[in-house]
């Protein structure tokens, strides 16, 4: 327990020493030139995402802070009196989204290398000079830093002799400061990994907050471990009047570009998001009734789908699958005088049948956050309870940035595609994560001794009325949809809770119950019915992913602040993504085999008459 003296006295005074060494720097202050607070008074910073899209987040960027560098300054002093120079370095870690940092015996846990912390612009570059003292008088030594994308210089980040600093952006969340100080004679007891944060030993990282709070570094004499004081929390909050960029791609035509959508260089660099393309699966194909229809304006009931599902001649229904956009931009919108972004499914004419997906991503990936969407999406229900074949989805995916791979899954190892069956082979890493809102109009799977759900089989008999008309409820509450919470794991054997099945786990004194179909299926779900009228029909709602390294909270509501889980998972029962991911909000058209039960089938919901539209009016992830 020796090394864990040093790491408590840090509480009580600006810096400490091993056994037997005199103080020699005390008043370290960092971040002197920047004072934004909160109202808390802790200090704070957005990120930029002006000219990101290159280069990563850096922490100032050169618009906040002339040369892009936060300051900072101690004062040092030679206790011999001989003038002696003093060696120093600054190491910053993100302490929100960061593993821990000791095993009960007191190693260094082996997920802490994965924690985000940095020191100089280059890595390799090891502890700078204070220059000699003059006899006892105190020098105050002052210096600039700050934080960017991988900034351990690693080369799993190189492509074609290029690095990718985006690949491993900064995280958002709270950052702390370390100032080690020693004599010179001193550096040579330190090993390289701590020195230069890109070397490794044994084949593995050392975090430098771990070495000097708590392992060897924290009983070394005559080194000095200062901890600032000062605090840096960092969000993000994607200017979405910013514009939406498209990239251009074989098929899609460019007519419909304008001055906040398209292609353009300025858009490229600076626009927070994109026109999300879907990707449609051949095996999606449907037929689907040629009938169009005004859904939100009651101009469909249950009763006519049941009716059409029972008697409408199969070969007169229109084969199809769900649509990607032809024109990008036509259906999405950065609104630059309210800040928001506008998505819409499009109108069906009788010479253009179509059940057009539609939505936006980000385009600049981070690893973990608390992603917060406020947003009017489309109501998914009618006055008659009748869906509108609409899902409407707030997720994150996988980014697919350079060096991203998951946490090598030591247990069966991953399905090694996302597409793949249940013969697919399993590899020790992939690089697919996924984490979903889903919103449809589709039953529970737990609890329940039966599933798919029965239901009473149709008879195509128009004079008996009851042959072919579904139950009122089918299953579901009236007014009610079904959020759905899933954790794309890609069916990892590793968590030691992990199960086919319905499985419970309990969080915060509520009990969610999680689905998997098989133990080859690649994600976990859990799902509770919430109030139409309540998510979609208000002047807003708040959706949002607490994304952490060993859980995941699924929470809405009406004010941020108003929030209530609705999910609930952690590391026991799914594996928890470890690769950046990017944040998507989409309204699609599902077919409803995906969703076994579901009471309205995607070919007898009519097309639309209107198009349905959804505004995006803020995100913040912190």
């Amino acid at each position: 327990m020796k090394g864990l003296l040093c790491p408590m006295l840090l509480l009580l005074v600006s810096g400490c020493a091993g056994p037997g060494s005199s103080r020699n720097a005390e008043d370290f202050e960092v971040l002197g030139n920047w004072h934004q607070t909160d109202e808390q008074g802790a200090k704070t910073i957005d990120l930029d995402y002006g000219d990101a899209i290159d280069s990563g987040f850096t922490i100032p960027s050169a618009r906040q802070v002339e040369g892009g560098r936060f300051t900072f300054s101690f004062t040092v002093r030679d206790t011999t009196g001989s003038g002696r120079a003093f060696r120093y370095k600054l190491y910053y870690r993100n302490e929100t989204y960061r593993m821990n940092d000791s095993l009960p015996d007191g190693r260094m846990h082996p997920l802490a290398e994965e924690n985000f912390y940095g020191s100089w612009d280059h890595a390799p570059e090891g502890f700078r000079s204070t220059g000699p003292t003059q006899g006892r008088d105190a020098l105050r030594v002052e210096d600039r830093f700050r934080i960017h994308g991988d900034p351990r210089d690693e080369d799993r980040f190189v492509v074609d002799g290029h690095r990718k600093r985006w690949a491993r952006n900064p995280r958002v969340g709270m950052y702390e400061f370390l100032l080690v100080v020693l004599p010179e004679e001193a550096l040579a007891g330190l090993p390289n990994a701590v020195i230069r944060i890109n070397e490794q030993q044994d084949g593995h990282f050392i975090d430098p907050f771990w070495y000097f709070l708590h392992g060897p570094g924290s009983h070394m004499p005559n080194v000095q471990v200062l901890r600032a004081e000062d605090r840096l929390k960092v969000t993000a909050r994607p200017p979405l009047g910013a514009g939406i960029y498209v990239e251009e791609q074989e098929g899609l035509s460019t007519e419909a570009f304008n001055g906040s959508c398209g292609s353009s260089e300025e858009l490229r660099t600076t626009a927070p998001f994109q026109q999300f393309i879907h990707y449609v699966d051949p095996s999606t194909q449907f037929s689907n009734i040629p009938l169009i229809a005004d859904m939100l304006g009651n101009a469909y009931t249950p009763d006519d789908h049941d009716f059409n599902r029972a008697f409408f001649p199969e070969g007169r229904m229109v084969s199809l699958r769900p649509m990607t956009t032809k024109l990008p931009c036509e259906t999405v919108r950065s609104n630059p005088e309210n800040n928001t972004i506008e998505i819409h499914n499009p109108a069906s004419t009788p010479d253009r049948l179509r059940k057009e997906n539609v939505g936006v991503r980000s385009r600049h990936g981070l690893l973990y956050g608390k992603y917060s969407v406020k947003c009017k999406l489309t109501p998914l229900l009618n006055d008659s309870d009748m869906w509108n074949g609409l899902t409407n989805a707030i997720w994150l995916i996988y980014q697919g940035a350079p060096g991203n791979h998951r946490r090598i899954c030591t247990k069966d190892g991953y399905m090694e595609n996302y597409w793949g069956g249940a013969q697919d082979k399993r590899v020790p890493q992939v690089a697919y994560a996924e984490i979903d809102f889903e919103i449809l109009k589709t039953p529970l799977y737990c609890p329940d001794a039966t599933f798919p759900p029965l239901a009473p089989q149709q008879v195509a008999v128009p004079g008996r009325r009851a042959n072919w008309q579904q139950p009122a409820d089918r299953g579901i509450p009236k007014g009610m949809i079904t959020v759905a919470c899933t954790n794309w794991d890609m069916a990892c054997h590793q968590p030691v809770n992990f199960a086919a099945g319905c499985n419970d786990i309990a969080h915060n004194g509520q009990v969610f119950s999680s689905h998997r179909w098989d133990d080859n299926y690649r994600a976990l779900t859990q799902k509770r019915f919430e109030p139409d009228a309540e998510l979609f029909r208000g002047d807003h709602y708040w959706f949002q992913i607490d994304w952490r390294p060993d859980q995941v909270i699924w929470r809405i509501g009406p004010e941020l602040d108003e929030l209530r889980e609705v999910g609930y998972m952690d590391s026991t029962v799914t594996s928890i993504s470890d690769v950046q991911m990017l944040l998507i909000v989409t309204q699609e058209f599902h077919n409803t085999k995906w969703w076994p039960g579901s009471p309205y089938q995607q070919g007898y919901i009519p097309f639309a008459a209107k198009d349905y539209k959804g505004v995006i009016q803020d995100v913040l992830i912190e």
